[in-house]
C-alpha cells in the first residue's frame, strides 16, 4: 500500500478492542432505571460524543436527570471500562511504528473526549505515537467532519493528503466525502457491517499485522 504523508487513527474499534465495552457502560449508566440499549439504538450512538450520548439517553429513555448528570456518569463508567476491559488491538504498535518509519506524521480523532483518549492510550504505551490527539466538539460526532477537518488544520494538509482509519460505517463515510483518502478497519463489533465499509472506504485493512506486512 502506498503511505500519504499523513494519518488520523480513530481509537475505539480501530486502535483498541474496545468498542464492545461501551455496551457495559451503557448498560451500567442506563440500570438504575431498568432501561436496556437495543443493538439499534447502540448504533444510533456509536459515532456520538459523550455529551451527545448523554442527551439521546435522557430523551428517548425520558429519564428524570438532567443531561449533564448522565455525562458525568457515562465518563466515571467509561474510566473504569478502559482500565479493566479494553485492550490494544494486535499489530498496532508495530504498525504505528512501520509508519512513522516511512515519514508519516500520525494523530488521533476520537469520538470519546480527549481526557479518556490520552488517560487510554497512554494506559496502553502508545500514546508517545501521535503528534496530537482531538475529540470531536459536536453531540453527532462523527456524524461530521469537523474532527477531520481540524486535524487536517493541524497538519497543515489537505483531505487528499491524509489517511483516515476508521472502523465505523458512519465515519468512513464522513471522511470520504470531506475528500480524505479512508482506510476502513475490521472490528468484530462492526462485522455485520464490514461489507458496507468495505463498499464506501478507499482501502480495507482485516488485521494491522497483515497490514503491516504489505508495506515491507
Amino acid at each position: 500500500m502506498q503511505l500519504l504523508p499523513y494519518a488520523i487513527l480513530d481509537m475505539d474499534g480501530t486502535l483498541l478492542d474496545s468498542s464492545g465495552m461501551w455496551d457495559v457502560v451503557s448498560e451500567q449508566v442506563l440500570a438504575p432505571w431498568g432501561k436496556v440499549c437495543t443493538s439499534r439504538e447502540r448504533e444510533d450512538t456509536m459515532t456520538m460524543t459523550v455529551d451527545g450520548t448523554a442527551a439521546y439517553y435522557v430523551q428517548h429513555f425520558s429519564l428524570p436527570i438532567p443531561p449533564e448528570q448522565m455525562a458525568a456518569s457515562i465518563r466515571e463508567h467509561a474510566r473504569r471500562a478502559y482500565a479493566t476491559l479494553a485492550r490494544v488491538k494486535p499489530g498496532v504498535p508495530q504498525a504505528l511504528d512501520a509508519m512513522r518509519a516511512r515519514g508519516v506524521t500520525l494523530c488521533v480523532a476520537s469520538g470519546t473526549e480527549k481526557p479518556l483518549v490520552d488517560a487510554a492510550l497512554e494506559q496502553f504505551g502508545i500514546l508517545d505515537r501521535f503528534a496530537f490527539t482531538l475529540d470531536c466538539v459536536t453531540p453527532r460526532g462523527k456524524e461530521e467532519p469537523e474532527v477531520y477537518l481540524r486535524a487536517a488544520e493541524r497538519f497543515g494538509a489537505k483531505p487528499a493528503q491524509i489517511m483516515v482509519f476508521e472502523d465505523s460505517p458512519t465515519a468512513v463515510a464522513t471522511a470520504r466525502k470531506a475528500g480524505f483518502y479512508t482506510v476502513g478497519v475490521l472490528d468484530s463489533y462492526i462485522r455485520p457491517h464490514w461489507e458496507q465499509v468495505r463498499a464506501s472506504a478507499d482501502a480495507v485493512l482485516d488485521s494491522w499485522t497483515e497490514w503491516t506486512r504489505q508495506l515491507d
